[in-house]
């Protein structure tokens, strides 16, 4: 099966609905066989992610820089844990085993990491496909700011379509059923 690189928040959110919609998609994670790789954090959705597929039998690999690889950051359970020298020994890592890239809520480093794997694919550096749960309208802006690069002519829709935005759990983890089937 797939391993799926899922980019989040070290935060829980504000809403219960998020941890949920973590828990969820681990567990269809976990009992369809799927690999979690993700930063490797023992917080917020982070460690709810991981948290779950290891309560379900599920493999996770963590990929996590040196200088965030404390106690009260890593997560003590996961035994696959990489330790990269920095955050771009990290991302690389993280985009070398994966198959496919889901976003959840998150902030900053969430954003990027998203940025950069559909940068990547717009320069055909990697085919893999790439969704955005978009829960409680938190990316909202975001999808409006790619569809005005789309009509301002900065953005091509092709690009643009290399993203997959849904804010419906089930529709998300249909598209993992379906990108990830025979990954």
């Amino acid at each position: 099966m797939a391993n799926i690189c899922v980019f989040c928040g070290s935060q829980a959110g504000r809403h219960p609905e998020f941890q949920q919609a973590a828990r969820q998609l681990a567990e269809f994670m976990a009992s369809n066989n799927h690999t979690l790789v993700y930063g490797g954090g023992g917080t917020g959705i982070m460690g709810i992610l991981a948290d779950t597929m290891l309560q379900r039998g599920g493999r996770v690999v963590g990929v996590i820089p040196q200088h965030l690889a404390r106690a009260e950051l890593l997560h003590a359970g996961v035994a696959d844990m990489r330790i990269t020298v920095d955050m771009h020994e990290r991302k690389a890592t993280m985009h070398e085993l994966a198959d496919a890239y889901i976003t959840l809520p998150g902030g900053y480093g969430t954003m990027e990491e998203l940025f950069e794997a559909v940068t990547w694919a717009q320069l055909d550096l990697h085919a893999r496909p790439i969704a955005v749960f978009n829960q409680h309208g938190l990316y909202d802006g975001l999808i409006t700011l790619l569809d005005a690069m789309v009509q301002q002519q900065f953005l091509s829709q092709t690009s643009r379509n290399l993203l997959t935005v849904t804010d419906n759990i089930d529709a998300l983890l249909g598209w993992v059923r379906k990108r990830c089937a025979t990954s």
